[in-house]
């Protein structure tokens, strides 16, 4: 039916909208065009479809490092050489192994803070310095702790530093020489027990080991086992007693087993088995010579 009215004109009602029509010259010339998919455009497609997925995925599981690094690996940017300075307590191969280079590990991708930290956990190592050399070399410089003293519990000993932290155990002789703490909390106390004899030459210098007793007090121990129990309050004025009767009496180079300073007024020297032997049987002599000379009075 026409959209005449009666009146014969067209109707005034507003066009119909959302709909879109291309101008008429337009969607001719369009029309006369020749449309062609481009050869292998399905298979092309399908690659690159292929390739997005993988590097998503590859985002998703957080392999893009990995990826990156044994491509840069495969270029030439392999870790080939690790140059290892400063060490002698640690070996090359445990700082190889803190490393965990890996068969394609890439100087690029490699992470110089983590393996930083692996290579300081190592029990001699204070501080290590990693640097890399391009193409295909890792610079480590290795900065050892310095160990100090040795600590004993019970039957283990370790090598710990200056601040009492321990080192390792001790495994060889090389460290036997070093001043020796017994007992819990010794370890953090040294400096402690070393201050207090270092004055007296004579003591200081035959010391090999002090006992920290009950973390109260400290008994030392000498070099021919002699062992020096001090009080817990003013020890240094016990020593000081010490020094002035091994200076008058060479008190310390006796026949003894222990001196004990406990006490404000006065020593006890305990005797060694031996000298405590021939020490009863001189006294039975000096009896047995004084009876002898009353019944010959």
């Amino acid at each position: 039916m026409s959209r005449l009215t009666m009146t014969g004109r067209r109707s005034t009602l507003p066009p119909k909208r959302g709909r879109f029509r291309l101008p008429r010259r337009l969607g001719l010339a369009l029309a006369g065009i020749e449309w062609r998919m481009p050869e292998h455009a399905g298979l092309k497609g399908a690659a690159a479809l292929f390739i997005a997925t993988a590097f998503a995925g590859m985002i998703a599981g957080d392999h893009v490092r990995t990826t990156i690094g044994y491509a840069t690996a495969w270029c030439g940017l392999a870790v080939d050489s690790v140059r290892i300075s400063g060490q002698s307590e640690t070996s090359e191969i445990e700082v190889l192994d803190s490393l965990a280079l890996g068969p394609h590990a890439s100087i690029v991708t490699l992470d110089l803070g983590d393996a930083r930290t692996r290579i300081e956990a190592l029990p001699w190592v204070a501080r290590a310095t990693l640097q890399k050399v391009y193409p295909d070399t890792l610079k480590v410089a290795i900065e050892e702790k310095k160990p100090f003293a040795l600590w004993q519990r019970g039957p283990v000993t370790t090598i710990i530093d200056e601040r009492g932290a321990v080192i390792a155990p001790l495994a060889d002789a090389r460290y036997a020489g070093l001043p020796r703490v017994v007992g819990v909390g010794a370890n953090e106390r040294v400096h402690e027990v070393l201050d207090l004899v270092r004055p007296f030459a004579a003591i200081a210098g035959r010391m090999r080991g002090a006992v920290l007793v009950s973390e109260r007090r400290w008994n030392i121990v000498l070099d021919d086992g002699v062992t020096i129990l001090l009080p817990q309050d003013k020890p240094e004025e016990a020593l000081q007693k010490l020094a002035v009767a091994e200076a008058k009496n060479d008190l310390l180079e006796r026949d003894i087993v222990s001196v004990d300073l406990r006490l404000d007024d006065r020593l006890y020297v305990r005797l060694a088995p031996e000298a405590m032997k021939r020490r009863i049987e001189e006294i039975k002599a000096r009896e047995k010579l004084a009876k002898k000379r009353g019944t010959d009075a």
